[in-house]
Formats: structure tokens, C-alpha cells, sequence
């Protein structure tokens, strides 16, 4: 009713936790990889034949897409087929780059297309063992997109960062002005970016970042009212005039953007 799209997050290894072996239960990585040999079965494919494919099928149209993470542990093509067997025009992607992942001179991340069975790319920042999601490194992901996006060889340039040190929690470590900024120019270059917040004792957005999201929220949305239809920019606040700031220093690494037609009168 709200118009909000479901976007699938799984762990492409399925019950073997292959990336957390640690932390299954007891016995449990034996008893899928068991069960699955006796219906003649990999475990990739009871993955995606039993795990994916329910949930693609019971939910349909429901689900918009599907991001896969860990996914050189699992059969991609065979994920893939199985996701969109329930909505055929769900958008996947997949936390894996064949052939490996390329990095930039002060080790940041490439973005590029990981896989020939993906629709977005699956964005990932730097590891954050090694630095902070606000890293100014990370910022090269934007520069490819303004640069050569908004698609990258077919996939739509997106990025995922964190909105605090870890994924799962830690303390926020972006300004309004910073994630504003960030924002602001995926979206006018044509891209898409997913900012993660951890969650206070699974159920709510901690209070900070929920503010920074309400901003995003705010100043997305007059951007594309004054592209629509040229309307006045509205007064802004310390932070986010900041964040003008930075637009305008960066403006010989945006791409120009066609001015709006004015509204008939």
C-alpha cells in the first residue's frame, strides 16, 4: 500500500554456513548436506531448488529483487533461475566478482559488474577491517558512476554501505552533510545506493540515523521537484548547506545535468 519494494537479502551457502561454519548449530551442516544426498542432491542445489525456490514462489510478484550474498559458495545461475521463478522480472545481484576483485591504487574497491547473471552491482565499500564506511576512498565508487554510469557493462550502478562502523552496529560515522552529499550524486548520475542501519535490539533505526535518513529523504525529494519543474530552492539548514557546498566543489566530476523545462502556465 505504501509503494515500498521487498528486496530479498540471502546468504547464498544456505544452511552449510559456509562463511560462518562457527556459528551453525551442532551437527546441523551435516544433517542439510545428508538430507540433500539422499533426494540426489548438491547442496548448491537443495539451496536453490528447495530454500530459494519456496520463497520466490510463495511470495511472486511480492519480492523485486534479490541481493545474494557469499555467492561463490552457491550455484549463481542455478540461484538465479530459481529466484525469478516466482516474479521473472525480479533484480538480483550477487556479492562475487568473477575473475576477481579489482582494486583502485589506494586499495578501494572497483566498481564493476561481478557477474552475467546480475542486474545491479552488488556495491560493497572497502572491507570494513580495513576502513571506516566514510572513508574518502570509498568515494571513488561515486566517481565511477558520475563518470561512466549509470549502467556498467548492463549492470545499474548501485552501491551498499553501512551507515555506522559495522554492519550489524557499531557507532554512525557519517555527517548529514556527508551522507547528503554521497547521495545526492548517485542519484543525479543515474545510479542507485542502499545505505544498511543497524537496528536497536532488532526492531528499530537508532535515532541518529533515522535523522539522516528523514534528510536524505527531504533533499532528494526537492531535487527532483526543482528537475520536474524548476522550483525555488527552499532555505536550508547549516548541514545541509554544507552539503551544497561540496556539491559545488565537486561539479567538475558531475556530469552536467539538462536543465528542467519550466512548467506551462
Amino acid at each position: 500500500e505504501e509503494g515500498f519494494k521487498v528486496i530479498v537479502y540471502f546468504a547464498s551457502e544456505g544452511p552449510t554456513m559456509c562463511f560462518h561454519e562457527e556459528d551453525a548449530p551442532p551437527g546441523s551442516i551435516k544433517k542439510w548436506k545428508d538430507y540433500c544426498s539422499s533426494i540426489n542432491m548438491t547442496y548448491e542445489e537443495g539451496v536453490a531448488k528447495l530454500v530459494v525456490r519456496e520463497i520466490s514462489m510463495r511470495y511472486k510478484r511480492k519480492i523485486s529483487g534479490w541481493w545474494f550474498d557469499h555467492a561463490k559458495y552457491g550455484d549463481i545461475k542455478l540461484l538465479a533461475k530459481e529466484a525469478r521463478r516466482g516474479n521473472a522480472g525480479a533484480a538480483l545481484t550477487f556479492n562475487h566478482v568473477e575473475g576477481g576483485q579489482e582494486h583502485l591504487p589506494d586499495g578501494s574497491r572497483l566498481l564493476k559488474r561481478g557477474t552475467s547473471a546480475e542486474d545491479y552491482t552488488f556495491g560493497h565499500p572497502t572491507p570494513l577491517v580495513k576502513r571506516s564506511p566514510d572513508w574518502d576512498g570509498n568515494e571513488s565508487m561515486i566517481r565511477t558512476i558520475e563518470n561512466h554510469g549509470p549502467y556498467l557493462d548492463g549492470s545499474l550502478a548501485h552501491m551498499f554501505i553501512p551507515m555506522q562502523e559495522k554492519w550489524h552496529g557499531g557507532k554512525p560515522c557519517f555527517t548529514k552533510a556527508k551522507i547528503t552529499d554521497w547521495t545526492l550524486r548517485v542519484v543525479k548520475a543515474g545510479g542507485a545506493i542502499t545505505w544498511a542501519t543497524a537496528l536497536e535490539d532488532q526492531k528499530v533505526i537508532p535515532e541518529k540515523q533515522l535523522r539522516q535518513l528523514e534528510k536524505i529523504n527531504r533533499v532528494v525529494g526537492r531535487w527532483k521537484k526543482r528537475e520536474e519543474g524548476c522550483e525555488e530552492e527552499e532555505d536550508t539548514d547549516d548541514e545541509e548547506e554544507e552539503a551544497v557546498q561540496i556539491q559545488r566543489k565537486r561539479m567538475h566530476l558531475v556530469k552536467t545535468i539538462p536543465s528542467c523545462k519550466k512548467k506551462k502556465t
